[in-house]
């Protein structure tokens, strides 16, 4: 097995050589992207894998991939039906798996949405925050008890979480301009800081959790974010870092190259949106030194 692994590494690079054939590894969002990448390796790989869907039957395509890994791999690849932005439906899910009674040695949390319209979950919250942090801490906190002893809890986090801090007073944007990135900021923050609480709570049974920031990966999760505000985005993030005391490249040529790593060289002769980068700048300015977390 590789010691030293780059951005340019595998998942299957990653865990060549490991036989990870008796574990169980619960996943939320399993039926695309980083969750189904996640997935199709780790039961490649002998894992047993329990994938959290919101729709089973769309799901049985999509995740054709994994479940033919799981055959060769000798792995396997249970779905069961989660929508985080309800929840009634969370305590469905966490009640069945709590019946099956049946422990993990890894839960990630890796389902979520980013920059979306504004919008409330079925109980009324804001959907970025209700989904990608409200839902995960009540799934969680509810199966708690399946969380083998030694194991592990995986966030994943966003350097997003440097555009916004959590704002107790009206986190339903309820009294201020909804903004979606601010909002989608807003729920990395509260992820990662979940992930802090959680390893202190729960490390004297030797369980571990971690907020991971999964890098730049061409997914569909973006799908909602404009020209400009991609390349906001890209600006505040280098801006960010540098003011972390993070060595970054912050030419013109290193933001042309991360929009080609998103498959995004449509948009390079777009302008950029001085008022996105502006809000996201000015959001970041008004975080407190102790709710700014550092990179992941």
């Amino acid at each position: 097995m590789t010691s030293k692994f780059n951005a340019k590494s595998t998942a299957d690079q990653v865990l060549s050589g490991v036989d990870l054939k008796g574990k169980r590894f619960l996943i939320t969002g399993v039926s695309s992207g980083i969750g189904l990448e996640t997935t199709r390796s780790l039961v490649a790989h002998g894992a047993s894998v329990v994938g959290t869907v919101r729709d089973l039957v769309k799901a049985e395509s999509s995740t054709a991939s994994a479940l033919n890994a799981a055959v060769q791999g000798g792995g396997s690849l249970e779905l069961i039906e989660l929508d985080l932005a309800s929840l009634q439906n969370v305590r469905s899910c966490a009640d069945k798996l709590l019946a099956i009674g049946q422990r993990f040695d890894v839960i990630i949390a890796n389902a979520g949405v980013m920059a979306t319209p504004f919008g409330r979950t079925a109980d009324g919250f804001e959907v970025q925050f209700g989904t990608n942090y409200l839902g995960h801490f009540a799934l969680i906190n509810r199966i708690e008890s399946l969380l083998a002893d030694n194991g592990r809890l995986i966030v994943l986090s966003s350097q997003a979480h440097r555009a916004a801090d959590i704002d107790l007073d009206d986190p339903n944007f309820e009294h201020q301009e909804y903004d979606p990135f601010v909002a989608y900021g807003r729920s990395k923050t509260a992820t990662s800081l979940f992930a802090v609480e959680f390893d202190k709570r729960h490390r004297n049974r030797g369980i571990r959790a971690a907020s991971v920031m999964p890098g730049n990966s061409p997914t569909d999760l973006p799908r909602h974010f404009s020209q400009e505000d991609m390349e906001g985005l890209f600006e505040n993030v280098a801006q960010a870092r540098a003011e972390a005391a993070f060595r970054q490249r912050s030419s013109k040529k290193f933001h042309r190259q991360r929009l080609r790593r998103f498959g995004l060289q449509s948009w390079l002769t777009k302008t950029k949106s001085a008022d996105v980068t502006l809000k996201i700048a000015q959001s970041h300015r008004l975080m407190t030194p102790q709710t700014r977390l550092p990179m992941a």
